[in-house]
C-alpha cells in the first residue's frame, strides 16, 4: 500500500524512455527530481522547486528551446594533470589527439574551443616569460621540438571555432605534499615537505625538476606564497601582475588567438580542516606585502580585491592596447565562481546561504560585479555549477542574478554548466540522476535576454561513457550522463550557431563576399578585398534575406577565411532553398549578406479551383512559368459563388 500510494504522487522516468515534460503551455513548473524508496527515479508531483529557498516563485522551464542565432557553445578541455587531453609522446600524437577533440567539438556544434594553455606557471606554447608545461613533455621546462600552439589555432579556425587561450595567472603547484609521487621526486616525507619554508620548497621543487630553472617562482621565490601545500605567485606585489600582463601581451601579440580566458583561481578558495572552514590570510601569509602595499585601504580583504581589480584591469588594458596596434579583436573573459555575495552580506548579492562559498569576500576575493558594470571583460562564465533545487546555490536565482547584474552593460554572460556532477554527484545527489538537468538549465537561459550561451564542464564528461565496462554501482551516474549527452547533441546542441557579436572590438565595416556562385549542391565564394573577415557564414532556406539569415536553424557551415581569396562548399542534399552568405570579422560582427537564389528550372504549373457544391468554374488551369515563382491570380466573386480561402496555397 505504501509504495503504491508513492507511485500516485510520483512521475518515473525509465532509463530507455522518453524523458520530456508533457507541456501544455509555453512553460512548466519544475517538480523536484528525486529517488523514490523503492529505488525508482523520477519528478515528484507534490514537490516543486522554487527559485530559492523560502521564495514564492516556482522555477519555470519553457516548452521548448528556442536559441538565438548568436549563441556561445563550447566546453573546457582542461590540461592540468592532463585531466582532458593525455601527455603525448611525439608531435604526431598530439595532433592527433587534438582532432579527435576537436572532431567531437565539431560533432556538438560548438563555436569556440576553450584550451588550457598555461596550467601553472608553464606553457603549451613558446615562450619568453614561461617554461614549457609538464603536461605537454613529461617534465617542466623541456622543449617538445615544435609549437603546438599555431597549429592548434589554425585547426580550430578550419574547424569553424574560435580558439580561447585559458590561463591560469598565479598557480605555482597543485600537488600536495602526502602525493608519493611527490615525496620520490622529492626524497622527502610529508612532513618534512612541510616543515621548509618557502623559498627552500621553492628551491628544492627546482633540484628535483619539478619547477624549471626559467619558472618565474624560481626566479623569484619571494613573490610565492602557499596555503592549502599548494604554491601560488603573490597577487599583492606589483611585479607579480606585471609577469602576468607579459604573458597575455605575449599570447595576443604572437599568436592568432581569438580569447583570452581566465578560469575561477585568484585567491584560494576555503578549505576544511577536521569539520572546520579554514580561510586564506588566518596565518597571516600576506601580512608583510599588506603592510608594504596596503597603505590607503581600511582592511586586508578590501586590499586583496583591489589586487585582483588591478590584475582584471590590467589585463583588458594589455589586450586592448595590442588589439588597437595590430587591429586585432582579441577578448578577454573570466570564468568565475557562481557566486559573487549573499544578499544577507551586500544587498546587491544572491539568495544565497551565508554558509555557501562566495568571491566577493572571506576567500577568491574577485569582485565580478564590478567587472561587469565597469566592462572590464568581454564576457562572463560564471560557474554555476548546482542543480535548481541545490538550496546552497540554487541554479535559477543564480543564473537570474548574474543575467540582471549584465542589464545595460555590453558585457556578455556566457553560463558554465555542471556535466561533471552525473558522475561526480550522481552516486548521492538524485538530482545529477536526471538526464534533464542540464537540458532544463538551457531551456530555462532561454527566458533571461543577457544570457548569451553556455559552456559544458568538461570535455570528459561531453564524451559517452562506456556503461558496460563500468562496476555495477557506477552505471546508474554514468547512464544518467550518457543520457544527458544524447539529449543535449540532438536537441540542444543541434545548430551552427555564432558567437555572439561584440562591436567594441571590431575595426569598421564588415563586408559580404565578392561574389557567389551556386552551382547544383556547389557554393563558390569569392572573399572581399579587405581580408578582414574570420568567416564566411552560408545560409540556405526557404524565404527571403531576412527570414533566412535571421533563422540560426539555416546556417549550413562556418567557413574559415584562410586568405586563399577562393572557398568551396558542397551543400548536403537535404538542403533546399534560397542561398545566402555572409562574412563575419574576429569580433563575430555580421556583414549584410551576398544573395544568391538557387537556379530555379522551368517548368508549369497546374492550379486546381475548390468546388463549392456541385458548381465548378473549370477543372484546372495550367500556368507557364518558373516552379517556386510567385503567381498572382485576380478572384472575383459572382452569384451563386463566394471565395474560400484555402488553408494553405497550392504552389
Amino acid at each position: 500500500m505504501k509504495k503504491k500510494t508513492l507511485l500516485a504522487l510520483f512521475c518515473t522516468v525509465g532509463l530507455m524512455g522518453s524523458l520530456g515534460f508533457n507541456l501544455g503551455a509555453e512553460a512548466k513548473e519544475l517538480n523536484k527530481f528525486i529517488k523514490n524508496e523503492a529505488g525508482e527515479l523520477g519528478y515528484d508531483l507534490n514537490q516543486k522547486v522554487p527559485m530559492y529557498p523560502g521564495s514564492n516563485e516556482i522555477v519555470d522551464i519553457p516548452e521548448n528551446y528556442t536559441p538565438d542565432k548568436e549563441l556561445f557553445q563550447s566546453s573546457w578541455v582542461a590540461t592540468i594533470q592532463n585531466l582532458n587531453f593525455s601527455q603525448p609522446r611525439s608531435q604526431e600524437e598530439f595532433q592527433t589527439n587534438y582532432l579527435k577533440v576537436l572532431g567531437d567539438f565539431k560533432e556538438w556544434n560548438m563555436n569556440a574551443m576553450i584550451f588550457q594553455v598555461r596550467p601553472l606557471l608553464d606553457s603549451w606554447y613558446q615562450s619568453e616569460f614561461n617554461p614549457w608545461s609538464e603536461f605537454l613533455t613529461g617534465t617542466q621546462g623541456v622543449n617538445p621540438g615544435y609549437d603546438p600552439l599555431p597549429w592548434m589555432i589554425e585547426e580550430t579556425h578550419k574547424a569553424g571555432m574560435e580558439y580561447h587561450a585559458w590561463l591560469n595567472p598565479y598557480r605555482v603547484s597543485n600537488t600536495k605534499f602526502n602525493n608519493s609521487a611527490l615525496q620520490n621526486k622529492t626524497g622527502k616525507t610529508e612532513s618534512e615537505l612541510a616543515s621548509l619554508a618557502i623559498p627552500d620548497l621553492v628551491k628544492l621543487y627546482n633540484q628535483a625538476g619539478i619547477l624549471a630553472d626559467n619558472n618565474y617562482a624560481v626566479l623569484h621565490p619571494e613573490q610565492v606564497l602557499m596555503f592549502d601545500q599548494k604554491l601560488f605567485l603573490n597577487p599583492g606585489i606589483p611585479e607579480v601582475r606585471e609577469h602576468v600582463f607579459n604573458t597575455v601581451d605575449e599570447l595576443v601579440r604572437k599568436y592568432d588567438i581569438d580569447a583570452i580566458h581566465f578560469d575561477d583561481y585568484f585567491y584560494p578558495y576555503r578549505i576544511t580542516v577536521d569539520g572546520e572552514n579554514v580561510f586564506f590570510g588566518t596565518k597571516d601569509e600576506d601580512k608583510a606585502t599588506f603592510e608594504k602595499y596596503g597603505a590607503g585601504f581600511t582592511s586586508i580583504e578590501e586590499w586583496r580585491r583591489h589586487n585582483i581589480n588591478l590584475l582584471a584591469e590590467g589585463v583588458k588594458a594589455t589586450i586592448d592596447t595590442a588589439n588597437n596596434e595590430l587591429g586585432k579583436s582579441v577578448q578577454f573573459g573570466i570564468s568565475p565562481f557562481g557566486i559573487w555575495e549573499h544578499i544577507e552580506n551586500d544587498g546587491r548579492g544572491s539568495h544565497t546561504p551565508l554558509t555557501s562559498s562566495q568571491s566577493y569576500s572571506g576567500s577568491i576575493f574577485a569582485d565580478t560585479y564590478k567587472w561587469i558594470k565597469e566592462e572590464t571583460v568581454d564576457y562572463m562564465a560564471p560557474q554555476i555549477y548546482w542543480s535548481f533545487d541545490q538550496a546552497a546555490a540554487p541554479y535559477g536565482d543564480l543564473t537570474k542574478w548574474w543575467n540582471d547584474v549584465a542589464e545595460g552593460t555590453h558585457t556578455q554572460i556566457y553560463i558554465g554548466h555542471a556535466n561533471y556532477k552525473h558522475v561526480g554527484n550522481g552516486g548521492w545527489d538524485a538530482s545529477w540522476l536526471n538526464p534533464e538537468e542540464v537540458p532544463n538549465q538551457l531551456k530555462f537561459n532561454t527566458a533571461y535576454p543577457n544570457i548569451k550561451g553556455s559552456a559544458l564542464f568538461s570535455y570528459n564528461d561531453i564524451t559517452p561513457s562506456n556503461i558496460d565496462s563500468l562496476a555495477d554501482n557506477l552505471k546508474q551516474r554514468h547512464q544518467a550522463k550518457n543520457q544527458s549527452i544524447e539529449l543535449l547533441k540532438k536537441d540542444y546542441f543541434n545548430q551552427k550557431l555564432l558567437v555572439p557579436a561584440k562591436p567594441w572590438l571590431s575595426h569598421g565595416e564588415v563586408l559580404p563576399p565578392k561574389d557567389v556562385a551556386v552551382n547544383g549542391k556547389e557554393v563558390s565564394i569569392s572573399a572581399s578585398e579587405t581580408g578582414k573577415e574570420r568567416f564566411y557564414i552560408v545560409y540556405v532556406g526557404e524565404g527571403n534575406e531576412a527570414e533566412v539569415t535571421s533563422n540560426g536553424e539555416n546556417i549550413v557551415e562556418r567557413i574559415y577565411n584562410d586568405g586563399s581569396g577562393q572557398f568551396k562548399l558542397t551543400l548536403p542534399d537535404s538542403v533546399k532553398g534560397n542561398v545566402f552568405v555572409t562574412a563575419t570579422d574576429a569580433a563575430g560582427v555580421e556583414s549584410k549578406p551576398f544573395i544568391k537564389e538557387v537556379p530555379v528550372e522551368k517548368g508549369k504549373v497546374t492550379v486546381k479551383y475548390l468546388e463549392q457544391g456541385t458548381n465548378k468554374v473549370l477543372d484546372e488551369m495550367t500556368l507557364e512559368g518558373d516552379v517556386d515563382a510567385t503567381f498572382n491570380i485576380e478572384v472575383k466573386q459572382f452569384a451563386t459563388y463566394e471565395i474560400i480561402k484555402p488553408e494553405q496555397s497550392f504552389l
